[in-house]
């Protein structure tokens, strides 16, 4: 099965997390990126389906066993933090963080050159 779905980019299925890190492990060594984790890892309280909380669950589960697979590392990006859940960034899983601000004047105009 597709990890995307097509009809719907913005849906993972639930069975993705899962072969995204067997893919990871096979290939070893991998870095896995998530981007804009907030929005397949939002805080299970505040979720109101069914497939969320699954996908948040197994994610937890998958980072767990990370441990035993040092080869494979864990990056996630988002410019909500406080939005993910908070056992994401508890010790083993999501336990470095860094934040980068908002650029000044000067460093908005190197973006743009």
């Amino acid at each position: 099965m597709p990890c995307i779905n097509h009809h719907n980019p913005t849906h993972l299925h639930p069975t993705c997390p899962r072969q995204v890190f067997q893919e990871a492990e096979k290939n070893a060594p991998s870095i896995i990126f998530i981007d804009e984790v907030d929005s397949i890892a939002p805080k299970r309280d505040k979720t109101q389906g069914e497939v969320e909380r699954r996908i948040v669950s197994q994610l937890l589960t998958l980072m767990d066993g990370l441990k035993s697979r040092a080869h494979v590392i864990v990056i996630a990006a988002t410019n909500r933090p406080n939005s993910i859940d908070a056992a994401l960034r508890r010790f083993g899983r999501f336990d470095r963080e860094i934040d980068i601000g908002v650029p000044d004047e000067t460093g908005r105009l190197e973006v743009m050159r």
